[in-house]
């Protein structure tokens, strides 16, 4: 029989640590409306009629991207409306994109 290596619960605890630090690295969700310095252009992917916010699906809740969405088209007096998301589009720590459009009524 092959002598077969298992490993330590040391190593498995600290395995379990790592995970549950990067579980807790979330970052707090944010309207994608860069810009450079100086510049009046957006780099970002928001636009007056489509909000993009940048969130982490474990830390953000559906309501939570709704208001803030709703508070960027409350700015021209619409309201938003989901269209669609990405997964894997912003930063490391809110790597979801979520687009919303701005919409009358």
């Amino acid at each position: 029989m092959a002598n077969q290596r298992h490993p330590s619960r040391a190593a498995l605890a600290l395995l379990a640590a790592v995970a549950a630090a990067a579980a807790g690295c979330a970052g707090a969700p944010y309207v994608d409306s860069r810009r450079e310095a100086g510049q009046t252009a957006a780099v970002g992917t928001s636009t007056p009629d489509r909000v993009a916010i940048c969130y982490s699906d474990s830390a953000t809740t559906p309501q939570a991207l709704l208001q803030m969405a709703d508070a960027e088209c409350a700015k021209t007096g619409r309201r938003a409306r989901f269209d669609r998301q990405d997964k894997f589009s912003c930063a490391l720590r809110a790597p979801t994109r979520a687009y919303f459009r701005c919409v009358s009524g």
